[in-house]
């Protein structure tokens, strides 16, 4: 009887289980069913297709190159007084920066200077013993015609106005060396004191102070880099795409995170036949200082600028696995589904080389949840001020 009882309660509690399971599958039967009636008009935001400008990049590697260097090489013989900087000391043009020892500098100024006051005393007493051979040289004239005097004093008469005239000429001659002589020792002595001819850096020093030197010996060297030079290799292909002025932005591994923009100011004409590339020299202004010469630098060129149909980005749906891309289309109150194909993109517009025409309406969020054919409801649609915009914007792309 026990054992009847027992079945009969356990048979009471499946059936009320049951019942509760059938209650609840009801109420999730009648919730999806509310969902999936509301899901049907997909709520959306569209954007047009529209004409848009793409700039197409070439990448390039290459050394930064100070634009002004000089070697500084004493141009006189002598010992080092100073040393007036050091490396990473910056200098102006026109600064002395290094000064030689002046006492035979002085000496040979006051020599020549000594020199050219004898040479100038000795050209007027030259003149005047000129003056007086050439009076008795033209009298001796007048007389040997008369046959007043004998041929030999003409000829000694005629002898003394030719010295004489020799002495003159040799006298200003004299006058001349002297100032060139001086000229020279003034000269050297401004040579004493070493200047740099360009504004710039000490990069090297090769002197010290009591040092004997020489011209030509190599003292100093002096680097410009208020502006830097960048020669770059390009394939042939790009030669026909570049111009000068074109800009030029530079990244260095120094200094990663900052950009530099230059600009291009000489393209070769020629193409090398062993690499088939040209080169290409980029201007590189360098206000802060921070770039120095042979750093290494790689560079982006915009080589070629297009318009051409573009969606935004954000509309372009890809294929699980595949390189193919497809957008939303709303046509009424519809969306279909339709294939495009992509030539290159930027940060926010796609280039569509097939599969839309210009002001087509995309989706541009909520195709996660769509199927070609479904009914949709348009949120907001970008006023034509800000399509406007986008057709007079230029962007670098990437090329697919």
């Amino acid at each position: 009887m026990k054992r009847w009882g027992a079945h009969v309660s356990i048979v009471i509690a499946a059936a009320v289980i049951a019942l509760l399971v059938v209650q609840v599958s009801k109420k999730q039967w009648q919730k999806d069913v509310a969902v999936d009636t509301v899901d049907k008009v997909i709520p959306v935001t569209i954007a047009a297709v529209v004409q848009h400008e793409f700039t197409d990049d070439t990448d390039a590697v290459g050394t930064l190159k100070a634009r002004e260097t000089s070697l500084l090489s004493p141009k006189v013989a002598g010992p080092v007084n100073q040393v007036l900087v050091d490396i990473g000391d910056p200098v102006v043009a026109g600064e002395v920066v290094i000064k030689l020892d002046r006492t035979n500098f002085d000496l040979g100024v006051k020599q020549a200077q000594a020199a050219l006051a004898a040479a100038q005393a000795a050209i007027p007493q030259a003149d005047a013993q000129f003056e007086q051979a050439e009076k008795e040289y033209r009298r001796a004239i007048e007389l040997l015609e008369e046959k007043v005097i004998p041929q030999s004093r003409f000829d000694a008469a005629e002898a003394a106005f030719k010295s004489a005239k020799e002495a003159v000429f040799y006298a200003k001659a004299q006058r001349d060396r002297a100032k060139a002589a001086l000229e020279t020792a003034l000269e050297h002595l401004k040579d004493a004191d070493i200047r740099s001819p360009i504004g710039g850096t000490v990069v090297e020093r090769n002197v010290e102070i009591g040092q004997a030197v020489a011209p030509g010996s190599r003292l100093l060297l002096i680097v410009g880099q208020t502006s830097l030079n960048l020669d770059v290799d390009l394939p042939e292909a790009d030669i026909g795409r570049l111009a000068i002025g074109t800009v030029a932005l530079i990244t260095i591994d120094a200094f990663p995170g900052h950009e530099y923009s230059g600009k291009v100011t000489v393209v070769n004409p020629m193409v090398d036949r062993k690499t088939r590339t040209f080169r290409v020299r980029i201007e590189v202004p360098n206000p802060s200082g921070k770039l120095v010469d042979g750093m290494y630098a790689r560079v982006k060129l915009s080589v070629e600028k297009r318009r051409s149909l573009a969606v935004p980005r954000d509309a372009l749906q890809r294929l699980p696995g595949s390189g193919t891309y497809y957008v939303f289309v709303v046509e009424g109150n519809k969306a279909h589904k339709r294939t495009v194909e992509i030539s290159a993109t930027d940060n926010q517009y796609a280039e569509v080389t097939d599969g839309l025409v210009e002001d087509d309406k995309v989706v541009t969020s909520g195709a996660g949840r769509l199927q070609s054919g479904m009914e949709v409801n348009v949120q907001d649609i970008p006023n034509k001020n800000e399509t406007d915009k986008s057709r007079g914007t230029t962007s670098q792309v990437d090329r697919r």
